[in-house]
């Protein structure tokens, strides 16, 4: 499956995410405060999943979606990336280059994300080939893109 995230102006104006078609199917609402929130609904305004930004002790997002609780917390190993808690996936890539993927506990990759131009301006190419985590991995993709946006433009919500 393919699907393109386009943020809005900033990082608090949701994100709307498309289809291979360039068709709105997922939108993410964003509130600010206290602290920072996410909620990826679907056209029908059902809740897909739940993202916070958490900065207590150390700055990480937990995501909670298809009755699973995840930690995604940022790390510096060879390359700026997620250590994932709460599953068997792990992230490959640069999160600052906004290219980076995502491996199974078998070592394949589920999914690609890379920086693109799309219809709707300039924006994030999503491939997933697991289906069964497609919601999960674009609450990734989303929490890559927001904390770009945050630690660049921003300072750090607390």
């Amino acid at each position: 499956m393919k699907f393109f995230i386009k943020r809005g102006a900033s990082c608090i104006d949701g994100f709307t995410v498309y289809n291979d078609n360039a068709e709105p199917v997922y939108t993410a609402a964003v509130e600010a405060s206290p602290s920072l929130r996410i909620r990826l609904t679907d056209n029908g305004d059902r809740l897909l999943s739940s993202i916070k930004f958490n900065n207590f002790v150390l700055n990480y997002f937990t995501v909670r979606c298809a009755r699973r609780f995840y930690a995604l917390v940022p790390c510096m190993d060879k390359q700026f990336s997620f250590a994932i808690y709460g599953s068997t996936f792990r992230f490959i890539g640069n999160l600052a280059d906004g290219r980076f993927s995502m491996l199974n506990s078998d070592g394949e990759i589920i999914m690609t994300q890379k920086k693109c131009w799309t219809q709707q301006g300039e924006g994030y190419e999503i491939n997933i080939t697991d289906g069964q985590y497609h919601i999960f991995m674009l609450s990734v993709a989303m929490c890559a893109d927001i904390y770009i946006a945050l630690t660049e433009s921003h300072p750090i919500p607390t």
